[in-house]
């Protein structure tokens, strides 16, 4: 079986992150040969398949990517397969489709999106939904909103959680550098996309509440500047209580984990909660919000929270920053938790969805 994958890397985040993971997995099977369509090549320059630039895909830049140079680079590869990671899937597709829709955020919180990306993606993932042979969705959370509010989607969605890299610990001169810039307080990490529905801003003033009672740490937030992002950056701005590090790499990520108290997302709706299930495999305890996906990835493994507010961030919180023996409790249930959220799990029942498709009239 010949499949080619749709990879756009861009921009940063959990579908980057996921496509290449995906192609490392996938790669190594005897089964499968794998060929990588990406604008970023030297992304993959370590996965062990045929890689194929494909230019362009920024912002609006999309459009041409997606429609124009993708079908002329997957005319000339000739798969028996193509696998879009990224909830579209090119016009004139000549050979079975299957796409990953990692959410439907554009549609249960579409005010978090500018005109044009929701527009884009509310227009993409509709056609990818009626044309796809099958779709690749990352929790149960994700098939009842397709079953929802994409009826097309019916019979053809499979459940593929995302995996976990193996934690590796940080070298100790990232966690030595890691400390210059956030200080020696004990500190609340959130790692994500600064955008509206990630609430940071909630987390910001839930921190600001406890320290009013005495707790001496702050809020540590690592992620790209996104969209509706004005109410977070208004709260960091405030005081000290928390610091924005912009941006990190994979060893400033590890870092933050190994000095981290406790990792918090207070978001309003996830398709997976990477992030999340990152932090409890380097034993993280965690705090996430009761809603979206997070309940399926968290389990009985970390703290949920009552409610969107800084109050309930704060409640859930003040245990966990007071008692280092629930902090260790969590911290072993979340890295055994974790443990079940493998890539190569994930490859496996992506290779059970391809042979499906190619099976199916439906994705021809």
């Amino acid at each position: 079986m010949h499949v080619a994958m749709g990879a756009l890397s861009g921009v940063t985040g959990g579908p980057a992150t996921y496509a290449l993971r995906l192609a490392e997995a996938l790669a190594v099977r005897a089964d499968l040969r794998l060929t990588v369509l990406t604008d970023l090549p030297e992304r993959f320059r370590r996965v062990r398949a045929d890689v194929v630039a494909v230019p362009g895909g920024r912002g609006l830049g999309r459009i041409p990517w997606q429609h124009v140079r993708l079908p002329r680079a997957l005319r000339a590869v000739r798969p028996d397969l193509y696998h879009d990671t990224k909830n579209a899937l090119p016009w004139g597709l000549r050979v079975p489709g299957v796409v990953t829709v990692h959410d439907l955020a554009h549609l249960r919180c579409p005010e978090t999106f500018g005109l044009a990306s929701r527009l884009f993606l509310k227009a993409s993932t509709a056609d990818a939904v009626r044309r796809a042979g099958l779709i690749v969705v990352p929790s149960e959370s994700t098939a009842r909103d397709l079953k929802e509010l994409l009826p097309a989607s019916a019979g053809k969605v499979h459940v593929v959680p995302h995996g976990i890299a193996p934690h590796r610990a940080a070298p100790p001169e990232a966690v030595a550098r890691m400390r210059a810039r956030v200080g020696e307080r004990p500190f609340v990490l959130h790692v994500g996309t600064i955008q509206k529905r990630k609430n940071v801003d909630l987390l910001v003033k839930g921190v600001r509440l406890l320290r009013a009672e005495g707790f001496p740490h702050r809020a540590v937030l690592a992620g790209r500047r996104g969209w509706k992002c004005g109410a977070a950056f208004a709260e960091i701005a405030r005081d000290d209580t928390a610091v924005w590090l912009g941006e990190v790499d994979a060893d400033e990520i590890a870092a933050l984990f190994s000095v981290a108290d406790v990792f918090c997302s207070p978001s309003g709706y996830e398709g997976f909660g990477l992030t999340v299930a990152e932090a409890m495999a380097a034993g993280v305890p965690v705090v996430a919000s009761r809603n979206s996906s997070l309940p399926e990835v968290v389990g009985g493994a970390g703290v949920l929270l009552d409610a969107l507010t800084a109050e309930a961030i704060a409640t859930a919180l003040r245990p966990l920053l007071r008692e280092r023996d629930a902090r260790l409790a969590l911290s072993e249930a979340g890295v055994s938790r974790a443990a079940t959220f493998t890539w190569e799990r994930a490859a496996e029942l992506t290779v059970r969805a391809y042979a499906e498709a190619l099976g199916n009239p439906r994705s021809r």
